[in-house]
């Protein structure tokens, strides 16, 4: 599967859009597909960082003929964008996705985009403006169907909340430990901190007994300054870059910062916040988790002084039962998957269904085998390699019986199987089972969807599917009903569009 990543990073937004979309690059890779990135070199570009992960990265012009504003985050002349990516990619590149987080971009440039990608998927925080998508992200606690009803096409798979957060691995282990005694605060205000928020917070903590760690972010333009206002304060180190940022939230007690993407990866960890938005479209997002009783959220950073900072700072330090509170309803909000998640959903897209042959043999003696399958199976017990061998040379020479191996980008994914009786054409009956370790992601509603999409075409007078569930399967009944079987009895059943 081949990806194109189109975000742009800068010293005005920060870098947040092409580090996420670098996190889930990294999943998708991880999964088979290959991924290369498309960015203009806008002062504050992180291409070098997305290079030095292994993946491609097209540079695209810092300006176009026509643009009034440097602001990245501003609606860009989308044409000359798009003439730029033809140009640099080719005319003959394809792709199987496209993927674009950019708040400049809409559904003009992804309609424009289609020569270029079978598929468009979108990340967004806004639900501002229309989207011409196949999948639509927003990983915000606000993201609600009702906010892009008007904004998407009816068939634009939607994937919402902070389910689908985009955290690197580091931020799905186990969480941090609330001690009862707070001394050490983490200050992280992005990459860049145009604003200049790390002064602030550096004037709230003087004098205070804990021990800081103070991320200034490698694109801050401020580094100098920072150091001198560092200088001589006990207990406080300044970062300028940290590779391990899970390692460094795991030993503070309390974090500051603002409300942008490692909203997710504190959640993810439990750690305690105290947040400020420095941007217009961190302020929903911040209030939302604030009267969820996630963190602590202060307000925008130019209605916050260094007091308030200070006066709240201290406040949370010294109550060990609130900072509980905050940890546990942040990690029943996000469970560090959502990467996984959405590289899944992708990669659902582009799954490939093949008849299977005897050279399948041992895959499929191992999965019908597997513990977890036969649990579940109306024969439980398991079978010899011998009647697995009699069974599968007759299913493959039975015309009323249908063999499928689910693939996807990174290999095989499930089996279906489907069964009619020579009298009953219009009737069919399903069975379907995932591998080992595709468990979780949402392959078998894939698998379903690309089988009775494809059992339909392979026998025309097909009308009806069956299946039947044992009554603990809770799995496989959430699956079909989700699927659109309806249920009666011990079973489900799908009526097939004419």
């Amino acid at each position: 599967m081949k990806v194109l990543i189109r975000a742009d990073a800068a010293l005005s937004i920060g870098s947040g859009h092409v580090l996420r979309c670098l996190t889930l690059a990294q999943q998708l890779q991880a999964h088979g597909a290959q991924v290369s990135f498309a960015c203009r070199e806008l002062p504050g570009h992180v291409q070098d960082k997305v290079r030095a992960a292994g993946f491609a990265c097209h540079s695209l012009p810092a300006h176009y003929p026509g643009e009034t504003t440097q602001r990245a985050e501003a609606a860009i002349a989308w044409q000359a964008d798009l003439a730029a990516l033809h140009a640099v990619l080719g005319e003959a590149a394809q792709f199987d996705w496209l993927l674009v987080d950019h708040y400049g971009l809409d559904a003009q440039w992804q309609r424009g985009a289609r020569t270029l990608a079978a598929r468009i998927a979108v990340i967004d925080d806004l639900a501002n403006r229309p989207h011409d998508a196949d999948l639509l992200l927003d990983q915000n606690l606000t993201a609600t169907p009702e906010a892009y009803a008007s904004l998407l096409p009816a068939n634009c798979q939607r994937l919402l909340g902070p389910r689908y957060a985009l955290l690197r691995p580091e931020f799905s282990a186990a969480p941090i430990a609330i001690r009862a005694q707070a001394e050490h605060v983490l200050v992280n205000f992005g990459g860049v901190d145009a604003g200049g928020e790390t002064f602030k917070a550096m004037a709230a903590l003087a004098g205070l007994p804990v021990q800081a760690d103070i991320v200034a972010g490698g694109a801050n333009p401020a580094w100098d300054a920072l150091q001198a206002q560092a200088v001589g304060k006990t207990g406080w180190t300044l970062h300028r870059h940290v590779a391990d940022f899970a390692s460094l939230m795991r030993r503070a007690d309390v974090f500051l910062g603002a409300g942008g993407s490692t909203s997710w990866e504190r959640a993810a960890l439990g750690l305690p916040t105290l947040c400020i938005a420095v941007a217009d479209n961190q302020e929903p997002n911040a209030r939302a988790l604030h009267a969820a009783g996630v963190h602590y959220y202060l307000g925008r950073d130019r209605m916050v002084d260094a007091e308030q900072v200070r006066a709240a700072l201290v406040d949370l330090l010294n109550d060990a039962p609130r900072r509980q509170q905050y940890a546990e309803r942040s990690r029943a909000l996000v469970d560090g998957q959502g990467a996984r998640r959405v590289a899944a959903a992708m990669l659902h897209a582009c799954l490939q269904l093949r008849a299977a042959t005897l050279d399948d043999a041992q895959r499929l003696f191992e999965g019908r085998n597997a513990d977890s399958v036969r649990r579940w199976s109306t024969s439980p017990e398991p079978i010899s390699w011998d009647a697995h061998i009699a069974w599968l040379t007759r299913t493959l020479t039975n015309p009323d019986r249908q063999l499928w191996i689910a693939e996807s980008a990174d290999g095989p994914v499930g089996v279906l199987r489907y069964d009619r009786q020579p009298h009953l054409p219009e009737r069919a009956e399903v069975s379907i089972y995932l591998f080992a370790g595709r468990e979780g992601m949402g392959w078998g509603g894939a698998l379903l969807a690309a089988g009775d999409a494809a059992i339909a075409r392979q026998w025309p007078a097909l009308r009806f599917i069956d299946a039947t569930v044992l009554p603990g399967n809770t799995a496989s009944l959430k699956l079909f009903r989700q699927a659109g079987y309806a249920e009666h009895g011990s079973g489900f059943a799908r009526v097939l569009p004419a």
